[in-house]
């Protein structure tokens, strides 16, 4: 195991040194938010966007940091130069200390690790569909991550105990809504489709590039409610995240060709290698 070097409220600490205080609220009661960030060498994949939500959530939250937008990413690439990756992915966690007397408490933590990414094997990804409400999910109108991904978690052991990669959340109104870490897109007859914001799925990064990738390489791209009886309809289907940016994806008795998903992940993959 690698002895990666973290930063810890103004240390760099060797990760096996690394401890969170009993009174944190990340670790009390999930009172936290985070950023998944991309890295290449000396690029920061989509940066900009990642800062803006992660300032979205330290507003809604009433955290106060000291760290500008310029010296967060300073102390990002200083995590980097610390560690021998050449990429890899930087988690940055931001909370608030916990005292249930004192809700406005106002200690911050800041937290950025770093790991390696492994590819993923070649070819698309098994997913399964499960209804949301089966599980612990939030659902919200701010554009914020935070750390209470308890039923995303659970949902995913109930995917890997059925030996697939992923699962899909379907909602209580039959539309498919996300994955339980990951944004979803379909595509019928070359136009993109993904669900709405509206029914309170994250706005991920990636997923945004996604939709600006496929204007640039003239396909439009629809944010719809996509019910889940129409899914076997589709001609392809993928998922977005930070970490591995386009994935296709199947279900049993459904698969594709990838054409255009593969398409759009090699642009995108350009994109990153490029600096963007």
């Amino acid at each position: 195991m690698n002895n990666y070097i973290y930063y810890i409220n103004g240390q760099f600490v060797k990760s096996i040194d690394a401890k969170i205080s009993f009174s944190d609220g990340a670790f009390q009661r999930g009172n936290a938010i985070f950023e998944t960030i991309r890295f290449n060498k000396d690029c920061l994949f989509n940066i900009d966007n990642h800062i803006k939500r992660l300032n979205n959530g330290l507003k809604y939250l009433e955290f106060n940091i000291k760290e500008t937008d310029a010296s967060l990413i300073n102390l990002i690439k200083k995590v980097i130069a610390k560690n021998e990756l050449a990429y890899g992915a930087i988690n940055i966690i931001i909370s608030k200390d916990f005292d249930i007397n004192n809700p406005f408490a106002t200690n911050t933590n800041l937290y950025i690790s770093i790991r390696p990414i492994k590819d993923l094997e070649h070819g698309p990804v098994k997913v399964i569909f499960l209804n949301e409400w089966e599980f612990p999910i939030i659902r919200f109108k701010s554009p914020i991550k935070t750390n209470n991904y308890v039923g995303n978690i659970k949902a995913l052991m109930v995917a890997k105990k059925n030996n697939v990669f992923d699962a899909v959340f379907i909602n209580k109104k039959n539309q498919i809504t996300e994955s339980t870490m990951r944004n979803i897109f379909f595509i019928k007859d070359n136009v993109l489709i993904t669900p709405c914001i509206s029914l309170g799925i994250l706005p991920g990064t990636t997923r945004q590039l996604v939709i600006n990738l496929a204007h640039e390489l003239g396909y439009d791209c629809k944010e719809k409610i996509i019910k889940f009886d129409d899914i076997q309809n589709m001609d392809e289907a993928f998922l977005t995240s930070s970490s591995y940016g386009v994935i296709s994806c199947f279900w049993s008795g459904w698969n594709s060709n990838f054409k255009l998903t593969n398409k759009i992940r090699e642009s995108l993959k350009q994109k990153l290698f490029k600096g963007f």
